[in-house]
């Protein structure tokens, strides 16, 4: 089968491997989409290094049961699922505990065994979830991201007529407008660099969307919140826009780290400051099985994905579309790898 393999920062290799077989509680699948996350990116080039080479990237699945492995039930030939990636050992200390997001012994699809950027992977049947067989690409590889989104929520808690900065409008940051505006936040502002995604975050619902560092910030913000902002949500992994975001937080606010950093990133804080303003700071990390949530809203329509899905691209152009998510990002939000692009799509 052909197979889009990462062999080292910016190497990607579209070659065939061995197809492979289910295990007895496996599936096998055929991938009919993977979204391009901006995790894999940075693999890509370099800057994160979850994922150990030689290996097949992409955890945004969408696809076809080919076959069923011989223990597997609830699955058959034909059927459509989406697939969560985080697998847990279910044995260690925090599985145990039920805290499965701290597995001891974690593997991640598309990180450490064979995630989507192929045409045939397998998955085990517990990490796939039933989805009309109408569902296409575009909605499909939206489930994965939306469903840690859901889980930031869980963990952010937030309270109908509070007020929100979000700092980002890529996928995540336009999954939490659309999410906060839904929990009946009363108020939205988001910043973002590239000027058509503030147009799409102020399309999707916020009140207002800034250039950071640029548009007066503090002075935009306490217009519309004089005591500053309830929540903060970070979704560019970036320190210097925390940085010049948290001064901004309402006194008892809540930060959400949810960007992921460059391991080497430092963020200088005042411990006195955090802890005269009383503010709690919360991370959300790997959320396992959440996806029927995000199943059920995409069904439902309550959340658009117009303004976010922009472009889909064969398998031999994976190395390529990396490249966009950098150099594009005035055109493209989320990508996807369609692999029978060549073959009709």
């Amino acid at each position: 089968m052909k197979a889009a393999l990462f062999t080292g920062p910016k190497k990607i290799e579209i070659t065939h491997i061995p197809d492979p077989a289910p295990a007895l509680d496996e599936v096998l699948l055929r991938v009919t989409g993977c979204g391009v996350c901006g995790t894999d990116a940075h693999i890509y080039t370099g800057e994160i290094s979850n994922a150990a080479p030689p290996v097949v990237l992409g955890h945004e699945i969408v696809g076809e049961v080919m076959e069923p492995g011989r223990d597997v039930r609830g699955f058959k030939r034909g059927d459509m699922v989406a697939v969560d990636p985080f697998i847990f050992c279910g044995t260690c200390v925090f599985c145990r505990e039920s805290e499965y997001r701290f597995c001891l012994n974690e593997q991640f699809i598309g990180y450490h065994r064979t995630g989507g950027f192929t045409q045939y992977t397998t998955v085990p049947a517990t990490n796939c979830y039933s989805l009309p067989q109408e569902t296409d690409i575009r909605r499909g590889i939206m489930i994965e991201p939306l469903s840690t989104v859901i889980a930031g929520m869980d963990r952010l808690q937030p309270q109908p007529g509070r007020s929100a900065l979000i700092l980002g409008a890529g996928t995540v940051g336009l999954l939490w407008n659309q999410l906060l505006r839904r929990s009946l936040v009363a108020t939205v502002i988001q910043t973002e660099l590239v000027t058509e995604r503030r147009d799409r975050a102020a399309q999707l619902g916020a009140d207002i969307a800034l250039l950071p560092g640029a548009d007066h910030l503090s002075d935009a913000v306490h217009m519309l919140c004089p005591q500053g902002v309830d929540y903060i949500v970070d979704a560019t992994g970036s320190t210097e826009a925390i940085g010049e975001a948290l001064p901004l937080i309402k006194r008892g606010g809540t930060f959400m780290s949810f960007g992921i950093c460059p391991k080497d990133e430092r963020l200088s804080l005042s411990l006195n400051w955090f802890y005269n303003r009383q503010i709690r700071f919360i991370t959300s990390r790997r959320p396992p099985r959440e996806m029927q949530r995000a199943i059920a809203l995409l069904d439902r329509g309550l959340i658009d994905i117009g303004p976010i899905v922009t472009g889909i691209y064969p398998l031999e152009q994976t190395e390529q579309t990396f490249r966009r998510f950098f150099s594009a990002r005035d055109q493209e939000v989320k990508m996807a790898i369609d692999p029978w692009f060549e073959q009709g799509g």
